[in-house]
């Protein structure tokens, strides 16, 4: 590869982005749940027609209205990996606590670490700091696991080049071969 090459490649090179879908009405889990179940007990007791009872359709209409109250409660965050500069200036900006297991494991303080690195890492939406702490705020500890997991992924884990069979083999079947 001759230096034309990589310069190139260095123009067109960008950060590693991910996304996390966070609902942000979590209370209508337990209530899409509780009519899971009387659908499922309601298909048990009776109708077998293919289209089931009025009480099962009913069911399940309501299920599709939390199911879309759900998706338009739900926040897609983009999040994009640090630079390296950045990243190591972050991770000094929070050493370990002394006599802490794992932050000596982590090189890290990991009680205030991760809400900066979330924080340094979403790209969208475009958040202020108090829009930021109120968000943060509202999620639960496993929301914020998945916010958090996704942005040191990307910045601690390596980019490889994806492969899926299953486009693979629809390309090579498309392609007459």
């Amino acid at each position: 590869m001759d230096s034309n090459d990589v310069a190139a490649l260095l123009e067109s090179a960008k950060l590693p982005e991910a996304t996390v879908q966070l609902c942000l009405r979590g209370d209508l889990q337990a209530e899409w749940e509780t009519l899971e179940r009387k659908l499922s007990e309601a298909k048990q007791r009776g109708d077998r027609r293919l289209t089931g009872s009025a009480e099962e359709a009913a069911l399940a209409r309501q299920m599709r209205e939390l199911e879309q109250q759900m998706e338009s409660s739900t926040l897609t965050v983009l999040l994009r990996a640090l630079p390296r500069k950045p990243w190591r200036k972050l991770v000094e900006s929070h050493p370990p606590r002394k006599g802490n297991d794992a932050d000596r494991m982590l090189g890290l303080d990991s009680s205030t670490f991760f809400d900066d690195l979330v924080a340094q890492c979403i790209v969208e939406p475009v958040l202020d700091a108090g829009q930021l702490e109120a968000l943060l705020d509202k999620l639960t500890d496993a929301q914020f696991g998945k916010l958090s997991d996704a942005a040191w992924g990307l910045n601690r884990r390596d980019v490889n080049v994806p492969f899926s069979r299953t486009a693979s083999r629809i390309t090579t079947n498309s392609d007459g071969t």
